[in-house]
C-alpha cells in the first residue's frame, strides 16, 4: 500500500508537523492544529505487511524469520524503502549481535550495509513521502527502538530523530530491543527515555540493564532508584553480585549513589565483600549512610572477620555518632559480637578521642559481650599505662571501675606502686579500687612497698596511705620499724597510723621498743609513742638503756618506772657497762649512775627515784673511778672541783648519797 500525503507542513502555518500516534493524526508544533494526513493505496499493502515482520522478527533477533521475511520483500520490490530498511536492521542487527553471524564475514556485511544505506540516502533529502507513511505503518514500538540504533549507529540524526517521536518506549517487548533502547538512552543523556526502559521491567533484562546502568547511568538520586528497581525485578542471580562490586571499586560516583547501590543489593541477599564496603562507602560517608548501609549489610549473616572489621571502624573513625552507628547496627542485626580488647584498648589509647567519646563508645562496647579476662586487660592497661591527660583519666576510669565487679591484684600494686599520672586524682582512684571489695589478705605487702616508694609526692602519698589503712591494710613488721624510727611524719600523723596499723592486725616486732630508743634524735622522742610501741616481749640492748636514761626527756610520772623496767630487761651487762658522756667540757668516761648524775635534766624527784634505784637496789657505785679528759679520778674530787656549775638534780643526787661527805 503505497501512501501519499496532502502536505509535510502544517496547512495553517507551514510550522513543523508531529506524528501523535495515539491518535493517528499529526500536529504542528506551532499553532497546534491538527492534520489527518490523506493516503492513497495501493498494491503495496503486502510488501509493508511483510517489511514490518521483517522488522518485528529482527526487533526480537528472530534473524532466521527476519532474513525470510527480508527475502520475501526483495522479491516483490527491491528497490521500496521498506525492503532497504529492513535491510539496514537487519544487517546491523546481525553484526553487532553476538554469534548471529560469523566473525569472518562482519566486514563483508559491513561493507554491504554502507551501499544499502547510500541507497536509502538516494531516496531524496531527509525522510521522503513514502519513508514517513511506511513508519506510520509500522507502529510497532519494537521497531521503532530497532531502528533507532540503526540510524543512530549510521549518524542519521534525521532518521533516528523522526523515528524516535513515534516510539512509545513502555511499549517496546522485545528485551534485547529494550537493551539497545537503554544503551542509547543513557550514552544520549535522555535520562527521562532510560527511565521508561527501566520501568519496563518485564520486558528487560535485567542483568543486561543493571550492567549499563551501573557503567554510564549520570550520577545522582536517581541513579541510585534505578539500580534499587532493577535489582528488585527479581532477575538478578546471587553470582551477579559480581556487578555491584567490580561498580563500587571502579566508579567515581558519589558515595550517597554507590550506598543506594549497595544497600539494594544487600536487601535483595547479595553479598558485599565487606573490604569494598568498607573502603568506597563506609571510611567516606556519613553517619546516616554509614547507619543505612550497614544495617542493610548486617541483615544478613557476617562472618566474625566482619564483625571485627565493623568494631575497628566504629573505634577509629573519630566521629562518634558514625561509630555509635555502626555498633548499633551490629547490635540490632543480632550477630553474635565478642569484643576484643585490643580493640577498645587500642581506642582508649587514641589521643585523638575525647575523654566523653571513649566513654560512649565503652558503653557502646559493654552492650556486647566483653569477658572477663578482656576486660581486665582493658582496665589493666588504662590504669597503668594510659598516657591521657589526668582529668580525662579520671573520666574513663569512672566507667571502667563502675563496671568492675573485681580488679587484679597485679593491677592494683603496679598502680599504686609505678603509676603517678593521676596526680590528685589517685588517692580516689585508689579508694575506688578498693570499693569493689577486694580481698585485703591479697595486699599484704602493698602498703610497705608503697610506704617505701618515691613514686609519688609527700601529700598524694599521705593521702593514699591514709586510704589504703583505712582498708585495713596491714603493714610489714619489718617496715613498721622502719616507718616508727625513721618516718618524717609529723608526730600527730605517725601515732595516728601506728595506732591504725595495729587496729589493722600489723604486729609489732619484739625489738621495735628498743629500735626506737637506739635510733630516735633525742629532739623526737616520744613517750606517747614510746608507750604505744613498748610490749611485754621488749627487750633492750645497753645503747637502747643508755639512750633513754641521758638523752631522753620523758615524763616524770613514767620515767623512773621505765627506766627500772628497761634495766630489767636489757639483754647486755648494764650495770657493768662504761658509758661515755659530754660535761662541762669534759669527755668523761664512768658507769651508767655516774653519767646520768652529771648530764640528767629531769626533775630532781625523778632524778633521785633514778638514782635509788641503781645505787641501792643494783648496788651501783656513785664514787667509782672514772676517766675525765684522760685523767683517772673519783667521782668526789670531780664533782667537789665542778660544784658550782652542777645541776641542781646533780647536787641533790650527790647530797643525798653523801658524795659531798669528808666521811664517804
Amino acid at each position: 500500500m503505497a501512501v501519499s500525503f496532502v502536505a509535510r507542513k502544517c496547512t495553517q502555518c507551514a510550522g513543523k508537523l508531529q506524528y501523535i500516534k495515539e491518535k493517528k493524526i499529526w500536529k504542528c508544533l506551532y499553532c497546534g492544529a491538527e492534520i489527518e494526513r490523506q493516503e492513497q493505496y495501493d498494491g503495496l499493502f503486502t510488501i509493508k505487511n511483510v517489511v514490518r515482520q521483517s522488522l518485528l522478527d529482527t526487533a526480537y533477533r528472530r534473524l532466521d524469520s527476519a532474513s525470510k521475511n527480508l527475502i520475501e520483500c526483495e522479491k516483490i520490490d527491491s528497490r521500496y524503502v521498506g525492503t532497504i530498511i529492513a535491510k539496514l536492521a537487519y544487517d546491523m542487527i546481525r553484526v553487532i549481535t553476538p554469534g548471529a553471524c560469523d566473525p569472518r564475514d562482519a566486514k563483508s556485511i559491513f561493507t554491504q550495509l554502507k551501499k544499502t544505506y547510500e541507497q536509502l540516502k538516494s531516496t531524496g533529502s531527509g525522510v521522503s513521502d513514502d519513508e514517513e507513511a511506511l513508519y506510520e505503518f509500522l507502529e510497532e514500538s519494537d521497531i521503532f527502538a530497532t531502528l533507532i540504533l540503526v540510524y543512530d549507529s549510521l549518524n542519521d540524526v534525521t532518521r533516528r530523530d523522526f523515528v524516535s517521536q513515534m516510539l512509545d518506549a513502555r511499549d517496546v517487548y522485545s528485551k534485547p530491543a529494550n537493551n539497545n533502547l537503554l544503551s542509547y538512552a543513557i550514552k544520549s543523556g535522555k535520562t527521562d527515555l532510560a527511565d521508561q526502559v527501566i520501568a519496563n521491567s518485564d520486558n528487560i533484562d535485567p542483568k543486561a540493564a543493571l550492567s549499563e546502568v551501573l557503567a554510564r547511568y549520570p550520577d545522582g538520586d536517581a541513579k541510585g532508584d534505578r539500580i534499587a528497581a532493577l535489582l528488585a525485578t527479581g532477575g538478578i542471580k546471587y553470582e551477579d553480585r559480581k556487578l555491584i562490586e567490580n561498580y563500587l571499586a571502579d566508579t567515581k560516583d558519589s558515595v550517597k549513589t554507590k550506598s543506594k547501590a549497595s544497600i539494594a543489593a544487600l536487601n535483595q541477599g547479595l553479598s558485599i565483600n565487606s573490604d569494598l564496603l568498607m573502603d568506597q562507602i563506609i571510611r567516606q560517608a556519613d553517619p546516616e549512610i554509614v547507619k543505612n548501609t550497614l544495617s542493610a549489610f548486617c541483615k544478613n549473616k557476617i562472618s566474625d572477620e566482619d564483625v571485627i572489621k565493623i568494631l575497628a571502624f566504629a573505634y577509629e573513625c573519630g566521629n562518634i555518632q558514625t561509630a555509635c552507628n555502626a555498633m548499633d547496627c551490629l547490635k540490632n542485626s543480632g550477630q553474635y559480637v565478642l569484643v576484643p580488647a585490643k580493640l577498645i584498648i587500642s581506642m582508649l589509647s587514641n589521643s585523638k578521642i575525647s575523654a566523653s567519646d571513649k566513654v560512649s563508645l565503652l558503653k557502646k562496647s559493654f552492650e556486647f559481650k566483653v569477658d572477663n579476662k578482656s576486660f581486665e586487660s582493658v582496665l589493666t592497661n588504662y590504669l597503668c599505662f594510659n598516657l591521657d591527660k589526668a582529668e580525662d583519666r579520671k573520666v574513663v576510669l569512672e566507667c571502667l571501675l563502675d563496671r568492675a565487679s573485681n580488679i587484679p591484684t597485679s593491677t592494683v600494686e603496679s598502680y599504686v606502686l609505678k603509676c603517678s599520672i593521676d596526680g590528685s586524682n589517685k588517692p580516689s582512684i585508689v579508694r575506688a579500687m578498693f570499693e569493689k571489695g577486694l580481698n585485703i589478705s591479697f595486699f599484704n605487702d602493698l602498703l610497705s612497698k608503697y610506704m617505701n616508694s618515691s613514686v609519688d609526692s609527700k601529700d598524694i602519698k599521705a593521702s593514699i596511705i591514709e586510704v589504703l589503712s583505712q582498708k585495713g591494710l596491714k603493714i610489714d613488721p619489718s617496715y613498721f620499724v622502719e616507718y616508727i624510727c625513721s618516718s618524717t611524719d609529723e608526730l600527730s600523723v605517725k601515732i595516728q597510723f601506728i595506732k591504725k596499723m595495729i587496729s589493722n592486725g600489723s604486729q609489732l616486732r619484739a625489738d621495735v621498743a628498743n629500735a626506737y630508743l637506739e635510733r630516735t634524735p633525742a629532739d623526737q622522742f616520744s613517750s606517747e609513742l614510746f608507750s604505744m610501741i613498748f610490749t611485754p616481749g621488749s627487750s633492750f640492748t645497753c645503747r637502747a638503756v643508755e639512750n633513754y636514761l641521758l638523752r631522753f626527756k620523758d615524763r616524770d610520772a613514767v620515767k623512773a618506772d621505765n627506766v627500772k623496767t628497761i634495766v630489767e630487761r636489757a639483754t647486755g651487762d648494764v650495770l657493768n657497762s662504761r658509758c661515755q658522756v659530754s660535761h662541762l667540757g669534759n669527755s668523761i668516761t664512768c658507769n651508767l649512775v655516774q653519767a646520768y648524775t652529771l648530764v640528767t635534766n629531769d626533775s630532781q624527784t625523778t632524778a633521785l627515784a633514778i638514782a635509788e634505784y641503781f645505787i641501792s637496789s643494783k648496788k651501783m657505785k656513785i664514787n667509782a673511778e672514772m676517766s675525765v679528759s684522760g685523767s683517772s679520778m673519783k667521782m668526789k674530787k670531780y664533782v667537789v672541783a665542778n660544784k658550782a656549775n652542777l645541776s641542781e638534780a646533780t647536787n641533790s643526787i650527790c647530797e643525798r648519797f653523801k658524795v659531798y661527805s669528808m666521811l664517804f
